[in-house]
């Protein structure tokens, strides 16, 4: 069962410099007020801004992880593939860095009798001090968001079970690459759903009972203006249209919502910032 659990889908971290920045300005106040860790044995006038400096140490570590790392690292960082159990090995791997940091800081101030013991004491101490609020806050945000996008997808689903399918006229659509050149051009009620790869799109149709993909370079944007007088197709997430006919129910989990079809075993991601609009569209 805690196996399970910890597979489950997480919402992978928000980057938000701010955040970032009051963790960094909170531990300055806590050393700076409390001292702890030995701290007023440091005899210095400038004692103060050595203690402040280890709440910067550790904002600009948290920085290079939710900033610089995923740049270079991008493929690691995969959001659809981020579940509990990463999420709580990571925050466990930027405690480590941050010890590591603090380590390297106070090496330039103090003379370390023993390298590796005072290693040690700053990895002690930074993962004893965050460990559990790293545990307890990953538990309650999966919890929170599982349980919040449940709810929606619930909601949506008593809704949609009590209305009817009302099918738009039939139309013929004509889906142009870049070069005007290479096309797809089928009937609405064939199309599935639509996908951007790098400079390509990647189109989902049916053709007879057989289902299709073609790829056309061309970005999701100009796709979109290209069907803008066709309301069938709406736009669920940066990267992805949906035939809002095809879509049979939502499912929700701790990372979001996605779009269960008709006619394909692909679940469809809804961006949190599209999934009220999306809803409303849904279920007028």
């Amino acid at each position: 069962m805690i196996k399970q659990y910890l597979n489950q889908p997480y919402p992978i971290y928000g980057r938000s410099w701010k955040i970032i920045l009051a963790i960094g300005l909170f531990i300055s106040f806590f050393l700076v007020s409390f001292e702890p860790f030995g701290l007023s044995s440091f005899q210095n006038k400038n004692r103060i801004y050595f203690e402040i400096g280890y709440g910067a140490v550790t904002a600009l570590t948290l920085l290079l992880y939710h900033f610089v790392f995923p740049l270079i690292f991008g493929k690691e960082y995969n959001a659809s593939k981020w579940t509990v159990l990463k999420q709580i090995i990571w925050q466990l791997w930027v405690l480590f860095s941050i010890g590591f940091a603090n380590f390297l800081y106070s090496s330039f101030f103090f003379h370390f009798a023993n390298n590796y013991k005072a290693f040690v004491y700053y990895q002690f101490y930074t993962l004893s001090v965050g460990i559990i609020p790293v545990v307890v806050i990953t538990v309650l945000i999966q919890n929170r968001m599982l349980a919040e996008n449940l709810k929606i997808a619930n909601d949506y689903n008593m809704d949609f079970a009590s209305t009817t399918d009302n099918e738009p006229e039939e139309e013929r659509v004509c889906l142009m690459a870049e070069n005007n050149k290479d096309k797809l051009e089928v009937n609405s009620s064939d199309l599935i759903y639509i996908t951007s790869t790098g400079n390509y799109i990647h189109i989902f149709y049916h053709n007879g009972k057989d289902l299709k993909s073609i790829l056309l370079r061309n970005t999701l944007k100009q796709v979109e203006f290209q069907l803008k007088d066709n309301h069938f197709m709406i736009k669920c997430h940066r990267a992805y249209l949906v035939n809002r006919n095809k879509v049979v129910r939502v499912k929700g989990n701790s990372q979001g919502l996605r779009l269960v079809l008709n006619c394909t075993d692909e679940e469809i991601p809804v961006s949190r910032n599209l999934s009220k609009s999306l809803m409303d569209i849904l279920n007028p």
